[in-house]
Protein backbone atom coordinates (compact mmCIF):
# COMPACT_ATOMS: atom_id res chain seq x y z
CA UNK A 1 0.00 0.00 0.00
CA UNK A 2 1.01 3.66 0.37
CA UNK A 3 4.11 3.91 2.59
CA UNK A 4 2.97 7.50 3.66
CA UNK A 5 -0.30 6.04 5.24
CA UNK A 6 -1.10 2.95 6.92
CA UNK A 7 -0.58 -0.03 4.62
CA UNK A 8 -2.99 -3.22 4.68
CA UNK A 9 -2.51 -6.90 3.10
CA UNK A 10 -6.03 -6.90 3.03
CA UNK A 11 -6.99 -10.94 4.44
CA UNK A 12 -9.85 -10.83 1.93
CA UNK A 13 -8.47 -12.41 -0.87
CA UNK A 14 -11.63 -14.87 -2.10
CA UNK A 15 -12.68 -14.38 -5.39
CA UNK A 16 -9.49 -11.24 -5.73
CA UNK A 17 -7.78 -13.88 -7.05
CA UNK A 18 -7.43 -17.34 -9.07
CA UNK A 19 -7.52 -19.47 -6.52
CA UNK A 20 -9.17 -20.09 -3.01
CA UNK A 21 -6.68 -21.55 0.14
CA UNK A 22 -8.47 -23.63 3.05
CA UNK A 23 -5.22 -23.54 4.43
CA UNK A 24 -1.74 -21.89 3.93
CA UNK A 25 1.75 -22.10 5.63
CA UNK A 26 4.42 -19.05 4.91
CA UNK A 27 7.51 -18.25 6.41
CA UNK A 28 8.94 -14.43 5.02
CA UNK A 29 13.02 -14.16 5.96
CA UNK A 30 13.92 -10.64 5.62
CA UNK A 31 17.92 -10.57 5.06
CA UNK A 32 20.33 -7.72 6.59
CA UNK A 33 21.11 -4.80 4.72
CA UNK A 34 24.47 -3.24 6.03
CA UNK A 35 22.98 0.28 4.68
CA UNK A 36 20.32 0.51 6.90
CA UNK A 37 22.24 -1.55 9.76
CA UNK A 38 19.07 -4.04 10.26
CA UNK A 39 19.16 -7.32 11.09
CA UNK A 40 16.72 -10.33 10.22
CA UNK A 41 12.82 -9.93 9.91
CA UNK A 42 11.23 -13.22 10.39
CA UNK A 43 8.05 -13.92 10.02
CA UNK A 44 5.86 -17.35 10.53
CA UNK A 45 2.02 -16.85 9.26
CA UNK A 46 -0.69 -19.83 8.99
CA UNK A 47 -4.30 -18.32 7.20
CA UNK A 48 -7.53 -20.23 5.74
CA UNK A 49 -10.25 -18.88 3.47
CA UNK A 50 -13.30 -20.76 4.33
CA UNK A 51 -16.31 -20.01 1.80
CA UNK A 52 -19.44 -20.96 2.70
CA UNK A 53 -22.26 -21.16 0.58
CA UNK A 54 -25.80 -20.38 2.20
CA UNK A 55 -28.10 -20.27 -0.97
CA UNK A 56 -27.88 -19.27 -4.87
CA UNK A 57 -24.61 -16.95 -5.12
CA UNK A 58 -24.73 -15.77 -1.60
CA UNK A 59 -21.52 -17.32 0.51
CA UNK A 60 -20.67 -16.06 3.70
CA UNK A 61 -16.80 -15.81 4.70
CA UNK A 62 -14.40 -16.36 7.30
CA UNK A 63 -10.79 -16.37 6.99
CA UNK A 64 -8.61 -16.53 10.34
CA UNK A 65 -4.90 -15.68 9.91
CA UNK A 66 -2.05 -15.88 12.58
CA UNK A 67 0.99 -14.22 12.91
CA UNK A 68 4.02 -14.17 14.72
CA UNK A 69 6.80 -11.19 14.19
CA UNK A 70 10.87 -11.21 14.88
CA UNK A 71 12.46 -8.09 14.43
CA UNK A 72 15.72 -7.01 15.71
CA UNK A 73 17.59 -3.48 14.93
CA UNK A 74 20.74 -2.57 14.93
CA UNK A 75 20.31 1.59 14.68
CA UNK A 76 18.09 2.07 17.74
CA UNK A 77 17.76 1.39 21.52
CA UNK A 78 14.60 0.07 21.16
CA UNK A 79 14.84 -3.68 21.31
CA UNK A 80 11.20 -5.34 20.25
CA UNK A 81 10.02 -9.00 21.71
CA UNK A 82 8.13 -11.37 19.11
CA UNK A 83 5.28 -9.64 17.86
CA UNK A 84 1.94 -11.38 16.97
CA UNK A 85 -1.03 -10.98 15.45
CA UNK A 86 -4.52 -12.82 15.37
CA UNK A 87 -7.33 -11.26 13.14
CA UNK A 88 -10.92 -12.99 11.83
CA UNK A 89 -12.50 -11.19 8.95
CA UNK A 90 -15.92 -12.71 8.47
CA UNK A 91 -18.93 -11.38 6.03
CA UNK A 92 -21.19 -12.21 2.98
CA UNK A 93 -20.71 -12.03 -0.78
CA UNK A 94 -23.61 -11.52 -2.57
CA UNK A 95 -25.18 -10.68 -5.72
CA UNK A 96 -27.46 -7.62 -6.42
CA UNK A 97 -30.36 -8.87 -7.73
CA UNK A 98 -29.85 -10.19 -11.24
CA UNK A 99 -27.42 -7.34 -12.28
CA UNK A 100 -23.65 -7.86 -12.90
CA UNK A 101 -22.94 -5.95 -9.57
CA UNK A 102 -22.13 -8.19 -6.22
CA UNK A 103 -21.37 -6.69 -2.53
CA UNK A 104 -19.00 -8.01 -0.43
CA UNK A 105 -18.80 -6.85 3.86
CA UNK A 106 -16.74 -7.84 5.71
CA UNK A 107 -16.22 -7.06 9.67
CA UNK A 108 -12.79 -7.81 10.79
CA UNK A 109 -11.40 -8.76 14.69
CA UNK A 110 -8.35 -8.73 15.68
CA UNK A 111 -5.53 -8.73 18.50
CA UNK A 112 -2.14 -7.11 17.88
CA UNK A 113 0.70 -7.01 20.35
CA UNK A 114 2.97 -8.75 22.32
CA UNK A 115 0.60 -10.23 23.77
CA UNK A 116 -2.96 -11.18 22.70
CA UNK A 117 -6.57 -10.93 23.80
CA UNK A 118 -5.77 -8.13 26.49
CA UNK A 119 -7.94 -4.94 26.41
CA UNK A 120 -5.22 -3.10 24.81
CA UNK A 121 -4.86 -5.29 21.89
CA UNK A 122 -7.99 -5.32 20.40
CA UNK A 123 -8.79 -3.85 16.98
CA UNK A 124 -12.08 -4.24 14.64
CA UNK A 125 -12.70 -2.54 11.10
CA UNK A 126 -14.36 -3.43 8.26
CA UNK A 127 -13.98 -3.73 4.25
CA UNK A 128 -16.75 -3.05 1.93
CA UNK A 129 -16.56 -3.16 -2.15
CA UNK A 130 -18.73 -3.98 -5.17
CA UNK A 131 -17.87 -6.12 -7.80
CA UNK A 132 -19.08 -5.54 -11.64
CA UNK A 133 -18.50 -8.85 -13.88
CA UNK A 134 -18.23 -6.80 -16.97
CA UNK A 135 -17.06 -9.83 -18.61
CA UNK A 136 -17.13 -13.58 -17.13
CA UNK A 137 -13.26 -13.04 -17.64
CA UNK A 138 -13.30 -9.30 -16.35
CA UNK A 139 -14.30 -8.27 -13.13
CA UNK A 140 -13.56 -4.75 -11.19
CA UNK A 141 -13.70 -3.85 -7.67
CA UNK A 142 -14.29 -0.59 -5.72
CA UNK A 143 -14.94 -0.11 -2.17
CA UNK A 144 -13.66 1.51 1.26
CA UNK A 145 -11.46 0.11 4.33
CA UNK A 146 -11.84 0.81 7.67
CA UNK A 147 -9.81 0.07 10.97
CA UNK A 148 -9.68 1.13 14.38
CA UNK A 149 -5.67 1.32 14.94
CA UNK A 150 -3.76 2.03 18.24
CA UNK A 151 -2.90 5.73 16.44
CA UNK A 152 -6.66 6.07 15.34
CA UNK A 153 -9.14 5.10 12.66
CA UNK A 154 -7.28 4.92 9.45
CA UNK A 155 -9.75 4.88 6.35
CA UNK A 156 -8.70 4.48 2.76
CA UNK A 157 -10.00 3.69 -0.63
CA UNK A 158 -9.99 0.45 -2.66
CA UNK A 159 -9.95 -0.42 -6.36
CA UNK A 160 -8.95 -4.20 -7.79
CA UNK A 161 -9.97 -6.61 -11.19
CA UNK A 162 -9.83 -9.89 -11.76
CA UNK A 163 -8.77 -10.37 -15.55
CA UNK A 164 -8.33 -13.53 -17.26
CA UNK A 165 -6.32 -12.37 -20.42
CA UNK A 166 -5.97 -15.61 -22.01
CA UNK A 167 -5.93 -19.25 -21.07
CA UNK A 168 -2.52 -18.36 -19.24
CA UNK A 169 -2.16 -15.05 -17.99
CA UNK A 170 -4.42 -13.65 -15.48
CA UNK A 171 -4.33 -10.03 -13.74
CA UNK A 172 -6.05 -10.01 -10.13
CA UNK A 173 -5.55 -8.05 -6.42
CA UNK A 174 -7.44 -5.43 -4.65
CA UNK A 175 -5.10 -2.41 -4.33
CA UNK A 176 -3.52 -1.04 -2.50
CA UNK A 177 -3.13 -4.16 -0.42
CA UNK A 178 -1.95 -6.92 -3.55
CA UNK A 179 -1.74 -6.61 -6.95
CA UNK A 180 -0.29 -10.00 -8.91
CA UNK A 181 0.15 -10.97 -12.26
CA UNK A 182 0.07 -14.89 -12.79
CA UNK A 183 1.11 -17.04 -15.75
CA UNK A 184 0.26 -20.59 -16.29
CA UNK A 185 3.53 -22.58 -17.65
CA UNK A 186 1.91 -25.81 -17.52
CA UNK A 187 -0.24 -27.71 -15.11
CA UNK A 188 2.95 -28.14 -12.37
CA UNK A 189 4.20 -24.96 -13.00
CA UNK A 190 3.02 -21.10 -12.01
CA UNK A 191 4.67 -17.93 -12.06
CA UNK A 192 4.85 -14.22 -12.08
CA UNK A 193 5.09 -10.97 -10.25
CA UNK A 194 3.20 -9.84 -7.16
CA UNK A 195 2.96 -6.20 -5.14
CA UNK A 196 2.12 -6.30 -1.90
CA UNK A 197 2.33 -3.48 0.31
CA UNK A 198 1.59 -4.79 4.70
CA UNK A 199 1.09 -2.27 7.44
CA UNK A 200 0.18 -3.10 11.13
CA UNK A 201 0.55 -1.52 14.11
CA UNK A 202 0.80 -3.87 17.24
CA UNK A 203 0.90 -3.11 20.73
CA UNK A 204 3.45 -3.21 23.28
CA UNK A 205 2.25 -1.75 26.47
CA UNK A 206 -0.16 0.86 27.54
CA UNK A 207 2.30 3.52 26.40
CA UNK A 208 3.98 2.11 23.33
CA UNK A 209 2.99 0.31 20.11
CA UNK A 210 4.83 -0.04 17.04
CA UNK A 211 3.89 0.08 13.37
CA UNK A 212 5.34 -1.95 10.33
CA UNK A 213 4.80 -0.46 6.75
CA UNK A 214 5.97 -1.95 3.65
CA UNK A 215 5.88 -1.83 -0.05
CA UNK A 216 7.17 -5.53 -1.32
CA UNK A 217 7.92 -6.31 -5.12
CA UNK A 218 8.71 -9.51 -5.69
CA UNK A 219 8.73 -12.58 -7.77
CA UNK A 220 7.21 -16.38 -7.55
CA UNK A 221 7.29 -19.91 -8.63
CA UNK A 222 3.98 -22.22 -8.02
CA UNK A 223 4.77 -25.46 -8.38
CA UNK A 224 1.72 -28.73 -7.78
CA UNK A 225 3.08 -31.20 -6.05
CA UNK A 226 0.06 -32.58 -6.62
CA UNK A 227 -3.20 -30.63 -6.87
CA UNK A 228 -4.69 -29.34 -4.68
CA UNK A 229 -0.95 -29.09 -3.08
CA UNK A 230 1.20 -26.16 -3.80
CA UNK A 231 4.38 -25.18 -2.52
CA UNK A 232 5.98 -21.45 -3.45
CA UNK A 233 8.92 -19.68 -3.66
CA UNK A 234 9.02 -16.18 -3.46
CA UNK A 235 12.20 -13.43 -3.67
CA UNK A 236 11.83 -10.11 -3.34
CA UNK A 237 12.59 -6.59 -2.58
CA UNK A 238 11.23 -4.91 0.23
CA UNK A 239 10.82 -0.72 -0.75
CA UNK A 240 10.54 2.36 2.11
CA UNK A 241 10.09 -0.51 4.36
CA UNK A 242 9.57 1.63 7.97
CA UNK A 243 9.21 0.57 12.02
CA UNK A 244 7.68 3.33 14.20
CA UNK A 245 7.54 3.44 17.03
CA UNK A 246 5.26 5.53 19.37
CA UNK A 247 5.39 5.98 23.30
CA UNK A 248 3.22 7.84 24.89
CA UNK A 249 4.73 10.11 27.47
CA UNK A 250 2.49 13.00 29.59
CA UNK A 251 -0.49 13.01 26.74
CA UNK A 252 2.29 13.83 24.22
CA UNK A 253 3.36 10.81 21.42
CA UNK A 254 7.10 10.46 20.97
CA UNK A 255 7.65 8.75 16.83
CA UNK A 256 10.72 7.09 16.28
CA UNK A 257 11.10 5.95 12.56
CA UNK A 258 13.87 3.56 11.31
CA UNK A 259 13.60 2.66 7.60
CA UNK A 260 15.04 -0.43 6.60
CA UNK A 261 14.83 -1.68 3.00
CA UNK A 262 15.82 -4.72 1.86
CA UNK A 263 15.57 -8.15 -0.08
CA UNK A 264 13.68 -11.16 1.29
CA UNK A 265 12.39 -14.85 0.59
CA UNK A 266 8.89 -16.02 1.36
CA UNK A 267 8.28 -20.28 1.17
CA UNK A 268 5.09 -21.63 1.26
CA UNK A 269 2.76 -24.49 1.36
CA UNK A 270 -1.33 -24.42 0.66
CA UNK A 271 -3.85 -26.77 0.28
CA UNK A 272 -5.01 -24.78 -2.85
CA UNK A 273 -8.11 -24.66 -4.97
CA UNK A 274 -7.94 -22.51 -9.22
CA UNK A 275 -11.27 -20.94 -9.45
Amino acid sequence: MLRSLLIILFTTPLFSQSYFEPLQVRHTNAFKNNQYKTSLFKISEISSELPIKIKNNNYFLISPFYSNTQINLEDTNHQFPTIQSLRLPMGIITPIGNSKWSLTLLTMLSWNGEKLFTDDSFQFGTILFTTFSKKANKKIRFGIYANKEFFGWFIIPLAGLNWQINNSNYIFGLLPGRLTFEHEWNTKFYGGFTFRAPMNSYRISNQQYVTLYDNQLSLFLDYYLTKPICITIEPGWSLFRKIRTSTTENGNTINETSRVDGSFIKLSAAYRFKL
